[in-house]
């Protein structure tokens, strides 16, 4: 993504003076974007029958948190059905988790007044430029939602138990390639893998290669070795240089001191993978309890986003010196001056009194030449 005058960028620095209540068993590094899949198991639990409720929902969105990914492929989600109390997964999920997710649904089949299918979540820092979703062949009802984002398109996907279905689907998806002038990770439960011979990992092998994690079994309690069967794959443009950092298939977590063992959560394991885009870099958000903070840059004037109302917010140059001061009653914008190319940190303050440093406001030279982020 290259920095232009018109297109200036906001970087938080995890200058914070507020964190995370959240530990972290897997903390990303500075400047990735965590991609991940998760089939939900609708949130019944580890187990069939399992159990329909609130409490597992809630159970699963904790996951989602304590991973903390910028982009989420889901599936076995239901949406309106008669009954499931009505209830629309996505939203529950997105909800409960605490993120700043933008839902992205895609209806695979009708089922009991409503619907059932798959869902992408997306942190709202990242732009979305377009939404597809695309139907599958398959008799049981099958989708593709691809999203796309400035600099690459994320497809979430769940495909089908016929291997001659799931085959199909694989080819249409690969086609799909043929139309995207970007890099493409596919992720989902793909009820296939890897090292199955002449089924559906023959097709995509052709145009992805896999990114994510393939180290043992992706449905937990299964011993033998086939059953690594949830991926993320990627699909090169013009050697765009993303680079992929690291990848788990995460069967435990710990999270505010405790360990939590996901075959308990769902009857597969979440996967994620970590990757760098050149020039690229993921927002971080700023919590402090209740308190969540993000920042936008429109022309010369900072929007703040938050759940508490704000009445300060300042702006410093790179050595501390104070360069603007805008106090008020629920402030959510502030006119910013003309300034020189550079790095600046912005300050904000909460009616309770809570202070967080934000982060780096960066700023280009006028000639739309970049200038030296974070690495």
């Amino acid at each position: 993504m290259k920095i232009t005058k018109k297109s200036i960028t906001l970087l938080l620095a995890g200058l914070l003076c507020a964190s995370n209540s959240f530990s972290q068993t897997y903390p990303k590094q500075d400047g990735v974007i965590r991609l991940l899949t998760y089939n939900t198991h609708y949130c019944k639990g580890g187990t069939d029958p399992g159990s329909l409720n609130d409490l597992n929902t809630k159970r699963f969105a904790n996951i989602l948190k304590a991973l903390d990914a910028d982009v989420v492929a889901l599936q076995e989600l239901d949406s309106a059905a008669n009954g499931r109390w009505k209830r629309v997964l996505l939203d529950d999920i997105a909800k409960w988790s605490e993120l700043d997710y933008v839902q992205v649904y895609g209806i695979a089949a009708d089922y009991d007044g409503g619907s059932v299918g798959n869902g992408t979540l997306v942190k709202r820092w990242l732009p979305i430029k377009k939404i597809k979703k695309m139907k599958l062949s398959s008799d049981v009802g099958r989708i593709l939602i691809r999203t796309d984002f400035e600099d690459f398109s994320f497809m979430s996907t769940h495909l089908d138990l016929d291997d001659k279905h799931r085959m199909n689907e694989a080819a249409a998806i690969c086609t799909e390639l043929d139309y995207i002038r970007k890099p493409v990770f596919l992720a989902g439960d793909m009820n296939d893998s890897h090292r199955w011979k002449n089924l559906a990992f023959s097709v995509f092998l052709e145009d992805f290669q896999i990114f994510s994690d393939t180290e043992g079994n992706t449905i937990p309690g299964r011993e033998e070795n086939t059953a690594c069967i949830d991926y993320i794959l990627f699909h090169d443009y013009k050697n765009s240089g993303i680079q992929n950092i690291e990848s788990h298939i995460v069967r435990t977590i710990t999270i505010d001191g405790q360990t939590v063992d996901l075959k308990d959560i769902s009857d597969h394991y979440p996967v994620y993978v970590d990757i760098k885009i050149p020039g690229m870099s993921a927002i971080q958000q700023t919590t402090k309890n209740n308190l969540e903070i993000r920042l936008q840059l429109s022309d010369c004037e900072l929007s703040v986003f938050s759940a508490e109302p704000i009445n300060e917010i300042e702006i410093f140059s790179s050595n501390g010196c104070l360069i603007q001061r805008n106090q008020g009653e629920n402030l959510q914008t502030t006119n910013i001056p003309q300034l020189p190319a550079g790095i600046y940190l912005v300050k904000v303050k909460s009616e309770e009194g809570y202070t967080v440093i934000v982060g780096s406001l960066v700023i280009p030279p006028v000639d739309g030449s970049s200038i030296g982020l974070f690495e």
